[in-house]
């Protein structure tokens, strides 16, 4: 937009006073204020991009009006008086506090839903269930790990001691990120969530492992040992995921 009325107004000094980058809204105010000093294409490009920059920054206070709703809330301040400041007056020119819980269940579901949730009161439910959802589905995943995690801990070691000794096959083109993953989590694993996510690493190596194998014909690991470490893993991979 800045470049469009530079170019345009290269002798005007009012481009001295534009806002700055960082200052959205008054960019989107002196733009607007001075639009007509645009033409043709320029003039009808700066229009789809102050449409573009109000549509930004509307969704960009959302975050915020929700959470001074929640404050206010938290601070003891009724629906009656937040609608008395929103301007939410009913035919008789009275606070409507239903209008604010609407707006506060639709601001829920702008900031916390998936972006082709309506926005609409009747949704915010729905997040709440779906987060609800997400939250025991966690909860489940760490406590399988957890189940597991003392002989899943022992079973990457041995892996990954035969993977350092050559015993396992390896796609050379391949980047080794589950290797380097499952390396740097058997001594970093500080509370329950990040222990469970050992479960993940080691399935990733065994994955990988098994699909290289499969590629080439050939058995996954080149020792006993090691592939007796392979079906240790798969088994304790296969125990958690089926709590």
């Amino acid at each position: 937009m800045y470049e469009l009325h530079r170019e345009a107004s290269r002798d005007e000094p009012y481009l001295e006073r534009w806002p700055g980058d960082t200052e959205l809204f008054g960019v989107l105010a002196f733009a607007q204020e001075h639009a007509r000093r645009l033409t043709g294409d320029a003039y009808r490009e700066a229009a789809v991009l102050r449409i573009q920059l109000a549509e930004w920054l509307r969704l960009a206070a959302d975050p915020f009006q929700l959470s001074a709703i929640d404050d206010a809330r938290t601070g003891g301040v009724p629906w009656r008086e937040m609608a008395l400041a929103l301007r939410y007056l009913d035919r008789a020119g009275q606070p409507n506090p239903g209008s604010v819980v609407n707006l506060r269940k639709r601001l829920h579901v702008a900031v916390n839903g998936n972006p082709d949730d309506r926005r609409q009161p009747e949704v915010a439910h729905l997040v709440d269930q779906r987060a609800t959802e997400v939250r025991l589905a966690e909860q489940r995943r760490i406590a399988a790990g957890e189940s597991v995690y003392r002989q899943l801990d022992a079973a990457a070691r041995v892996l990954l001691r035969h993977h350092a000794a050559g015993e396992i096959l390896e796609n050379p083109d391949d980047d080794g990120f589950w290797w380097g993953e499952l390396a740097e989590a058997v001594d970093d694993r500080r509370d329950a969530r990040e222990r469970a996510n050992l479960v993940t690493y080691v399935r990733g190596v065994v994955r990988e492992t098994r699909a290289y194998a499969k590629r080439l014909g050939e058995p996954a690991a080149a020792t006993d040992q090691a592939r007796a470490a392979l079906e240790a893993a798969v088994r304790l991979v296969e125990l958690a995921e089926a709590r």
